[in-house]
């Protein structure tokens, strides 16, 4: 503690991701989740976004000077926090500093999560390119804990197609192939193993594998993925542990997902103020 307005660093995390202007998603949805948990929330845009990446068009405007410059104030200040969640990185100079201050913070003990966010559905987001795969590997290695979906999974892995549907020893090898390139403890958030949809986790302390299954929906919905690694970071840090934390955040994810859908379901992203109230 530098002085009385500092936090309390085991209850604060940092958020860095995009703050894109239509729907809850990005940093609205983490600030909101991890402060319903009781957590201290300090966030800052890697961009400004017009909207989310699956429309195929956007205007965004880079933020990187505006975020350094607020991290050196907040630092003179004494805030400080435990954690640092890495969201959309936005082009590789931003990347690489990013990099060097998630090493710099790892190496004073705070505990690093990255969600590579660059692609969905087999293919990279309309606008990035091979580049942005290289920045996130980089990233990757940094991390204590990655949140990618398959097919981020896939492209950081260096696989060149993305299977529909695994089999067991496919996604052991996959998570093996990300461990080879520096990762930790993974978590793959939207697959498909033998049919059954899942969420697959990797744990480095333990060499352990886990598969977590969840009843897929019908819904094509924006911010389900920060909704997912929202929770599950907020769960983690209190638990320490891969396997309770997953089934914490499937469990909370689910019944918020059902809640949204009989009561209106036509929203393009969930309106999360409307069901903090269901996180247990």
């Amino acid at each position: 503690m530098k002085n009385n307005t500092s936090t309390r660093k085991q209850d604060a995390l940092l958020l860095l991701s995009d703050a894109p202007s239509y729907g809850t998603v990005a940093l609205k949805m983490s600030e909101a989740v991890l402060r319903r948990m009781h957590y201290e929330v300090f966030s800052l845009p890697t961009a400004l976004i017009s909207n989310t990446l699956n429309f195929g068009k956007t205007e965004i405007l880079d933020t990187t000077a505006y975020l350094f410059r607020s991290l050196s104030v907040w630092k003179e200040l004494g805030f400080d926090y435990s954690a640092l969640f890495l969201g959309f990185v936005n082009g590789l100079a931003q990347a690489e500093q990013l990099y060097q201050l998630a090493k710099e913070e790892k190496e004073k003990g705070k505990s690093i999560f990255f969600d590579p966010i660059m692609a969905d559905g087999g293919k990279l987001y309309h606008g990035l390119t091979e580049e942005d795969v290289l920045s996130r590997k980089k990233l990757m290695a940094v991390s204590d804990c990655i949140f990618p979906n398959k097919t981020e999974a896939c492209l950081l892995a260096g696989r060149k197609t993305v299977p529909e549907d695994f089999r067991p020893e496919e996604a052991k090898d996959l998570v093996k192939s990300l461990a080879n390139a520096g990762a930790k403890d993974i978590c793959i958030t939207s697959m498909r193993i033998q049919g059954e949809s899942c969420i697959f986790l990797y744990e480095e302390k333990t060499q352990s594998f886990y598969t977590i299954p969840y009843k897929e929906r019908d819904l094509s919905l924006g911010g389900t993925g920060d909704l997912f690694s929202s929770l599950f970071i907020g769960k983690y840090l209190e638990e320490e542990a891969l396997l309770p934390a997953g089934k914490w955040a499937i469990e909370n994810i689910g019944r918020i997902l059902d809640a949204f859908l009989s009561e209106n379901g036509k929203e393009k992203t969930i309106p999360i103020e409307l069901y903090l109230q269901l996180i247990s």
